[in-house]
């Protein structure tokens, strides 16, 4: 999930992101008479995909089941996630090992090239490479532009969602990828600005800062999201809910999640207890 400068990934930019080991996903193959998705189109995307990339992983159809923890349509990777443990599993059962980026470019091209969804690398890079990553996407599918970080050096980080499915990430992503396209000023400056935000987040990091410095540059990050996009009512809840709490909030991708940034850890439980009064998810991501 994106931490600091999302979404700037899929417009040339800089992220900070990370993998929550506590949410998951993974996707079983056994050999079959004919392939089963599992009632997913992810699933026939994916194969559909490799039939083009990877023809090898591919030879034998396959039945696939999966389980997920990630709460879905909520702006954290939960068809990504799903898309990429199915391209893993492919290749275990083929004695094949996937290179890191090419795995993670394979993932987005299911998405983009045979669901035709907007979507960007961030998400995709991460859950590759797993763990922290500052990832600078001005030249894309570089491994050395993605830097692995400590996570000892992060602040007080909590991720909280809503409980019900949103819009797809796609949906949000459609009209404001068009405009920049199209050369919008305000679109170009406000990817710009996203960014900067990360290399004042990795700066922080370094400098042993970002408990201090993290919480204005998400809520700054938020700022310039509503500049660009519709924000809805559940969504703002979620934000207004973490910054009463004393947290610096942003988006932790396309909207139905938001990640939170404290200057003390102690105020970590104040945040759980007024996100699970408005009813929604909320998980500690570092203390």
């Amino acid at each position: 999930m994106g931490l600091v400068g999302n979404p700037s990934d899929g417009y040339g930019g800089r992220v900070i992101a990370m993998t929550v080991p506590q949410l998951e996903t993974t996707v079983s193959v056994q050999l079959a008479d004919r392939w089963e998705y599992a009632g997913t189109e992810l699933l026939e995307a994916t194969v559909a995909a490799l039939r083009k990339r990877r023809a090898e992983l591919v030879e034998q159809p396959a039945a696939f089941t999966f389980e997920t923890s990630i709460p879905q349509q909520v702006g954290l990777s939960g068809s990504s996630a799903i898309i990429m443990a199915a391209l893993r599993a492919l290749a275990r059962r083929a004695e094949f090992t996937w290179d890191l980026v090419e795995l993670a470019r394979t993932t987005l091209e299911v998405e983009t090239h045979v669901l035709g969804w907007a979507a960007g690398p961030q998400d995709r890079v991460v859950q590759a490479f797993e763990g922290v990553l500052d990832m600078d996407f001005s030249t894309p599918w570089q491994a050395h532009a993605y830097h692995r970080l400590e996570v000892d050096k992060l602040p007080p980080l909590f991720v909280a969602w809503h409980q019900s499915p949103g819009q797809p990430s796609d949906v949000a992503h459609t009209n404001v990828r068009q405009r920049w396209l199209d050369g919008d000023p305000q679109v170009t400056t406000v990817m710009t600005r996203f960014a900067e935000l990360a290399i004042a987040g990795r700066d922080a990091l370094d400098g042993g800062t970002a408990c201090r410095d993290w919480p204005p540059l998400m809520n700054e990050a938020f700022e310039l999201r509503r500049q660009i996009w519709t924000i809805t009512d559940v969504d703002n809840a979620l934000v207004e809910t973490g910054q009463a709490a004393g947290a610096g909030v942003a988006f932790a991708g396309s909207g139905g999640a938001v990640v939170g940034s404290l200057a003390d850890p102690e105020r970590l439980d104040a945040a759980a207890q007024a996100y699970r009064e408005i009813d929604a998810g909320f998980l500690v991501l570092h203390q």
